[in-house]
């Protein structure tokens, strides 16, 4: 199982942006000393108090050059927003810099707030998404290549440099609503799914997954990534509690700000009724905190009951827990959890 580590690049209470970029460099860089498979980043926009991480590839660049062996994702980069040469382009640039430690992970974003700040219609997401990567796959693939659609034409363009590695970077899309499982599944790429998802929901959504890469032809087995949020400390006691004041942080932002921007119905009524949810069964059921033993007893639970290959775990949900705690629960996950898994 791949161990990931998922950054929002957090702006704590009191903490200037500049402040924000070298605390969350530094604890990338200490997640690759402890032996964390990967790193994942988050693009937001227009949300000065949540985060400074509105350019993941940018970002991603420059964790390349200060790291040597951890692998660097997106997750995810919104591709409606781009313009999909320049990104093919851009992702493929720290492919190289990267020496191919880069992984693209793709998405269209759940929050209108993103698109009305862009001036982009939401209602033309998924259109523009599927465009977008068959654009840049194209890019990446072909020496010369046109394109005509509903939103974007080319015509005999040549993108440089391509990929390192052969024949892109593993591709990896977020998939949210139910219909995308299958239309993502006979494209036959990897995914992520989320924790928010109940299991029994998670189980019919996977199957429809993995019955549409099979009927596509695509062979092996499917790359399912869990992303949740994970603590993980030396007694019980520690694991609910240091990360409380946090988590009801998160969910309380997500009722409050996010709820009214997201664009699916089925997401709005989900941030309610989390937000409605008491903090004891925010622990059963959305998070993975606990001690080294509970959180290798969960984590293979998730497997066992999804298939998951990896998960992208999200270290300091909320971005209220200090920076200390947050790097000794990456040390015990490195150090306790994950060999458990390899």
């Amino acid at each position: 199982m791949n161990f990931g580590m998922f950054t929002d690049f957090h702006v704590r209470q009191n903490m200037s942006q500049a402040e924000a970029f070298d605390e969350s460099f530094r604890q990338v860089e200490e997640a690759e000393k402890l032996g964390i498979d990967s790193v994942w980043l988050s693009e937001h926009h227009f949300s000065p108090e949540r985060s400074v991480l509105a350019s993941p590839l940018v970002i991603a660049s420059s964790i390349a050059t200060r790291t040597q062996r951890v692998r660097i994702g997106l997750a995810v980069q919104v591709l409606p927003l781009t313009n999909p040469l320049r990104i093919a382009e851009e992702a493929a640039t720290v492919d190289h810099i990267s020496k191919g430690r880069f992984d693209f992970g793709v998405g269209r974003s759940g929050l209108t707030r993103y698109y009305q700040g862009y001036n982009v219609p939401y209602a033309e997401s998924r259109s523009r998404f599927l465009e977008a990567l068959d654009i840049i796959t194209q890019a990446w693939t072909q020496e010369q290549f046109s394109y005509t659609g509903d939103h974007f034409a080319f015509h005999n363009v040549t993108v440089v440099p391509k990929p390192y590695q052969n024949p892109h970077p593993p591709i990896r899309v977020a998939l949210a609503s139910a219909e995308t499982f299958s239309l993502v599944g006979k494209m036959g790429h990897a995914i992520f799914v989320s924790a928010n998802t109940p299991i029994p929901q998670l189980q019919e959504r996977l199957a429809l997954y993995r019955q549409a890469r099979q009927e596509a032809g695509h062979t092996g087995p499917a790359d399912i990534a869990l992303r949740i949020p994970a603590y993980v400390a030396e007694t019980a006691e520690q694991a609910r509690s240091e990360p409380e004041a946090s988590t009801m942080h998160a969910i309380r932002y997500a009722a409050t700000e996010l709820i009214t921007t997201a664009a699916n119905p089925e997401i709005a009524v989900r941030m309610q009724r989390i937000a409605n949810t008491p903090y004891d069964d925010i622990l059963k059921q959305r998070v993975l905190y606990g001690t080294p033993e509970a959180v290798v007893d969960r984590l293979q639970e998730y497997q066992d009951a999804l298939g998951i290959t990896g998960v992208v775990l999200e270290m300091n949900y909320g971005g209220r827990i200090p920076y200390e705690r947050v790097i000794n629960s990456v040390r015990l996950l490195a150090e306790k959890v994950a060999p458990t898994f390899k």
